[in-house]
């Protein structure tokens, strides 16, 4: 946690989007935006950042970050200088996406020209944009340092470099290109720093590239919130996870949900036994085209796709403000990563709903979680195999009636069949088979399911982050190396 010293900021009163002085262009943005009121942490951020001054932010993910940042930057750019002034890092394409689009939503009448850059797409896009002249850039950091050897991004302009979800970029491997990056920027003036939490490396970056930072901490020594229910279902020994998962998600029946999983082989094993009994579930994972997971992303987000099945390429900064739920298919390794997952569900002052399957082998992530955190999971009382079927058949039936409701048409053929089988000795069996073929045969969600199988833990990077390296360059077995003081890149 942050020290209390002279440069941390007291309690930050309420206060409005006109006391704080946005300019009228930037205020009518905000309105359209539909935004009503600072919240506390851009009430919080706007006076040291439109100052100038060096800031870390530690504060919850879903607390309205990107505004913070995004509103009083809007205020120091000079549009009348076409040169890359603000350049702002975050961890995964997607964040870095999202964090576009809104800098883009808030700067309506500004005149602020701006580009995303980032892997998995080609570079004749983003090198237009950069050679026409932009005053912010928003990108991952390893496809940013490839614009910067390449020197199609001149880094020697940028005044005011923003770290967004900094602890990620570095428990993701990115601590060393995070380093290259700060050094490449040699007219450097500012740093804004936004973090969940800040582990000792982030601290040592800190000390040695901001000095004497403005402090905000709007965690309150305390990084999970009231509003989040932190439940588990013990998984059931006597039948697979899968069915555990099941009947969780049967008797908690959220509208929509992230289901977290540790592997990319499981999120694609668990996308097609949900499929399976009906259930409206897309996989995203770093197996997938950027182009694939920006649409199952985008239908999410809709409100068009139910439940999304994931590794951890989703928790980091991720925004589906209205999620209600996640899932912990699968706990996570490091317990800091339980945080950013739970992050997903309620987001600006919503109620959210975090569940964990449990298994033995959990205890002592249990453990941590409850030592680093102070988050207890309440333990409720796993659905049975046979109060799942019976969820599951009620539901079912629920859908077809509602579908008669709605005035199907049943053609006659049909409803002759229908009889024949009620009046057959086997009409269970042949009930059974005709829901099965019809279950199997419904088309699947707009999301291809990814075919590789592959069983590697989950690299947020992608491969078209950063240029690949000779094969002698490779650790054996074709692990990550190394990531300076962020610690050894997960696979």
């Amino acid at each position: 946690m942050l020290e209390q010293d002279e440069n941390t900021l007291p309690d930050i009163p309420t206060t409005t989007f006109e006391a704080l002085g946005l300019c009228e262009s930037v205020l009518t943005a905000v309105r359209e935006a539909g935004y009503k009121a600072p919240l506390p942490v851009q009430a919080a951020c706007f006076a040291p950042v439109k100052e100038g001054r060096h800031l870390v932010v530690q504060s919850r993910t879903g607390s309205g970050k990107t505004a913070a940042f995004g509103l009083p930057l809007l205020h120091r750019i000079r549009y009348e200088d076409r040169r890359p002034q603000v350049l702002i890092l975050a961890p995964t394409r997607e964040l870095a996406l999202q964090v576009h689009q809104e800098i883009e939503k808030l700067a309506v009448g500004t005149g602020l020209e701006s580009v995303c850059i980032y892997g998995g797409t080609r570079f004749t896009e983003q090198l237009e944009k950069l050679h026409a002249g932009v005053h912010l850039v928003v990108g991952t950091p390893g496809r940013v340092l490839d614009h910067h050897r390449r020197r199609t991004f001149r880094t020697d302009s940028v005044e005011t470099l923003v770290l967004d979800e900094a602890d990620e970029m570095l428990s993701a491997g990115f601590y060393e290109d995070i380093r290259k990056v700060l050094d490449a920027l040699t007219g450097l003036q500012q740093v804004l720093l936004f973090s969940a939490t800040l582990p000792p490396n982030l601290q040592g970056l800190i000390r040695k590239y901001m000095p004497e930072p403005v402090k905000v901490n709007l965690s309150q020594d305390r990084v999970d919130v009231d509003r989040i229910d932190n439940v588990a279902y013990a998984v059931d020994p006597t039948q697979t996870k899968m069915r555990t998962l099941l009947g969780v998600i049967e008797a908690e029946d959220p509208s929509a949900a992230i289901i977290f999983c540790n592997m990319r082989h499981t999120t694609e094993a668990v996308t097609s036994y949900l499929r399976r009994r009906g259930f409206d579930a897309a996989l995203l994972n770093s197996d997938l085209c950027q182009t694939d997971r920006e649409t199952v992303m985008a239908r999410m987000k809709a409100g068009h796709q139910r439940l999304l099945v994931a590794t951890d390429i989703a928790a980091r900064g991720i925004d589906i403000s209205f999620l209600p739920c996640v899932i912990h298919y699968d706990l996570p390794d490091d317990v800091q990563q339980y945080i950013h997952r739970t992050g997903r569900t309620g987001r600006v002052d919503r109620h959210g709903r975090a569940i964990s399957l449990l298994t033995l082998k959990d205890t002592t992530s249990i453990r941590r979680l409850e030592w680093s955190y102070g988050i207890k999971l309440k333990l409720l009382e796993t659905p049975t195999r046979e109060e799942t079927l019976k969820m599951l058949a009620d539901r079912r039936i629920r859908e077809m009636k509602e579908m008669i409701e709605a005035g199907r048409v049943i053609p006659d053929e049909f409803q002759v069949m229908a009889r024949e089988i009620m009046a057959d000795p086997d009409s269970e069996s042949l009930v059974a088979t005709l829901i099965d073929a019809f279950l199997t045969s419904k088309p699947l969600s707009e999301q291809p399911e990814n075919s590789h199988g592959s069983k590697h833990r989950e690299n947020d990077r992608g491969p078209s982050d950063r240029p690949p390296r000779p094969a002698g360059d490779r650790p054996a077995g074709g692990g990550g190396g190394a990531g300076g003081s962020g610690g050894r890149r997960r696979r």
